[in-house]
């Protein structure tokens, strides 16, 4: 395992609800906010991850945040949840998100469509945030790790469409290069003529 200070500071509160019918806890709009928010109070290395299972807050700091997020949390969703059926669990180092990050995506894949609608949001938040430097390159070994795992014991669903999203985005990174690259000689021609 890597000891590295940097990846030892990374930590997560995953809110789960209790006794309520699946929904996000916060609409797609509001994570924007919310992460914004976090990101102002705590640092540029946080990641939400919402889903209708719960959300995940992933946030790189030496300090301990989750009162604040709990806090925050339980303001954002104050008009719409009841707070007594939220449970909240901290990961403070990065042996405990580790284990909490593959048990979710390990627990995920005995339900194929909540594992394909993760993975894709997953592979999503990763190009969203690929300035990230610390929590999004951490989270992404623990998620190839249990697909490793997972593709190895065969019981990885939905592999193909897993791999197609992932493809999908690298050839739009491609394109994206060389459109940029077309777009550069274009200017420099003309700049010449």
């Amino acid at each position: 395992m890597n000891t590295n200070k940097d990846i030892e500071s990374i930590k997560s509160v995953n809110i789960r609800s209790v006794g309520i019918k699946r929904q996000v806890l916060m609409s797609s709009a509001t994570v924007e906010v919310f992460e914004s928010f976090l990101k102002e109070n705590i640092g540029s290395e946080v990641l939400v991850v919402n889903t209708n299972i719960g959300i995940g807050v992933y946030y790189y700091s030496k300090n301990d945040y989750s009162t604040f997020i709990r806090e925050s949390v339980l303001l954002y969703t104050i008009t719409h949840i009841d707070q007594k059926k939220l449970k909240f669990s901290n990961n403070l180092n990065r042996i405990d998100v580790y284990q909490s990050f593959c048990e979710a995506l390990i627990a995920f894949s005995q339900y194929p469509q909540i594992f394909l609608a993760y993975a894709k949001k997953f592979i999503y938040l990763k190009e969203k945030n690929k300035t990230s430097t610390f929590v999004i390159p951490i989270l992404t070994g623990f998620f190839e790790e249990v697909l490793k795992v997972l593709d190895e014991t065969g019981k990885i669903p939905h592999y193909e469409k897993i791999e197609r999203a992932k493809n999908k985005l690298k050839k739009s990174d491609t394109d994206n290069k060389v459109i940029k690259e077309l777009i550069s000689e274009i200017l420099l021609k003309k700049h010449y003529n």
